[in-house]
């Protein structure tokens, strides 16, 4: 098979190197330019320089003729909107994920992620990809999470004003899926800064909206709570 690594940290050269020792055509994206320069000298293998997250760099690693697409960043919310990404724009068929939170696994499924597993399974799902990936699919999709969309609009007196994603204590299955800051729509990445006035689209379940009300949007006395679509 042909497949793309974006992350070329420790778990993304592990796999690189197991990929190829199984025979497998690999291409790694990393950011970081020394790290890209190891890989391609240790492995022998091609590495493009750049953001996975973009279209043009994953078209430039091959990905509309890729057969798998493995997300092996530390950022859950960078992996989502790369595997995104690959599906919707390059019709890749399968994505593979690691989750740095195992509470958002079946988050990233219902997102439309493939496959997503914690960075210690992944290693065994590897193994036997087929026929342990698409049992793992078929139990995600049996479960009702009763995920539901809310939107909050983050005020000044927010806690998470001013923080970066990555920095939020968001509850283990939520996902910010989009930032409408003005009239511009944001794609959310762990390096993005939580604005006053930002409108948030989450996703999660009916448990945490209480939470992330408090996080993002702290109600006022006698104030309603804000619309959840």
């Amino acid at each position: 098979m042909f497949i793309i690594i974006v992350g070329g940290g420790k778990l993304g050269r592990y796999l690189c190197r197991d990929l190829i020792n199984k025979g497998h055509q690999v291409v790694v994206v990393e950011q970081d330019i020394e790290k890209s320069n190891l890989i391609s000298k240790q492995y022998g293998v091609e590495v493009i320089n750049g953001d996975g997250s973009e279209k043009d760099v994953l078209k430039k690693a091959g990905a509309e003729e890729a057969d798998l697409l493995l997300a092996a960043t530390r950022d859950d919310q960078d992996n989502m909107v790369i595997c995104q990404l690959a599906e919707r724009q390059f019709d890749i068929k399968r994505t593979l994920t690691t989750v740095n939170n195992p509470g958002n696994e079946k988050l990233f499924n219902w997102l439309g992620v493939n496959v997503a597993v914690s960075s210690a399974s992944i290693l065994t799902a590897l193994v036997d990809q087929e026929e342990i990936l698409e049992e793992m699919y078929e139990n995600f999709l049996n479960e009702d999470d009763e995920m539901k969309m809310i939107r909050l609009t983050v005020r000044d007196t927010a806690p998470a004003k001013g923080m970066l994603i990555r920095e939020l204590d968001l509850p283990l299955e939520s996902v910010i899926v989009t930032i409408l800051r003005g009239e511009k729509p944001i794609v959310p990445r762990g390096n993005t800064y939580i604005k006053n006035g930002d409108l948030l689209m989450i996703l999660t379940k009916n448990e945490f909206v209480e939470e992330l009300t408090t996080m993002f949007c702290p109600k006022k006395v006698n104030e309603k709570e804000e619309t959840v679509v």
